[in-house]
């Protein structure tokens, strides 16, 4: 696939995230509206950072895996109002994951950490008032395999373990695959193919809203 086709391909179908993500944003607040409008804002940042990088190997390679997993999420959180929950409890749970990081860093280098405590307890707070628990992330191959994508995330996740990471393979011959554009252009394939499901998707959201 020429790159230039891939590119008008993927402004199309980001302008029309653009069109549901305005739409959805006028919608009477809730937790599904909030969720699905926030997952196609990310959807579209993956696909303005993938229009620009469409000859670089890696970085087409990450944002496809990307867009590939905000699908999944987009059809969990929608068909399973357990899941819903479980999506925002998960956002509680990574920001203390990185806060917690920070302080065991700062109290390493004997910086003062009460300001990042006090948010902590802030958002814990916020957490005992809600109906959400914090919650680690979904297995993204148990969500594959239950959406009828196995195959997909074996191909996507192997392609991207070793084209995202510093694998022998990369390193040792990263000319060699940057230069043979098959590679490339199969992955490109699979971005126009999930970003077409993912269109499809956000047009059921917004007949269904």
């Amino acid at each position: 696939m020429e790159g230039s086709v891939a590119k008008s391909h993927f402004l199309l179908i980001s302008k029309s995230l653009e069109n549901a993500i305005g739409f959805l944003s006028k919608k009477e607040y809730s937790t599904l509206n909030i969720a699905q409008v926030s997952l196609f804002k990310e959807a579209n940042r993956e696909l303005t950072r993938l229009r620009a990088s469409l000859d670089d190997l890696t970085l087409v390679s990450l944002s496809v895996r990307n867009i590939f997993e905000i699908y999944l999420i987009l059809r969990h959180v929608g068909a399973d109002e357990k899941a819903l929950h479980n999506w925002h409890g998960q956002s509680h749970k990574d920001s203390k994951d990185i806060r917690d990081g920070f302080i065991r860093l700062m109290e390493r280098k004997n910086l003062d950490t009460a300001e990042l405590r006090e948010i902590q307890n802030f958002e814990d707070r916020n957490l005992a008032d809600s109906p959400f628990q914090s919650k680690g992330p979904f297995n993204m191959k148990d969500l594959s395999e239950k959406y009828g994508h196995l195959h997909d995330y074996l191909f996507i996740y192997k392609l991207s373990s070793k084209l995202v990471h510093p694998s022998s393979m990369k390193v040792m011959v990263y000319d060699v695959l940057s230069e043979n554009t098959n590679y490339l252009n199969v992955v490109l394939q699979v971005g126009v193919y999930f970003t077409h499901e993912l269109n499809d998707y956000a047009a059921s959201v917004v007949a269904n809203a």
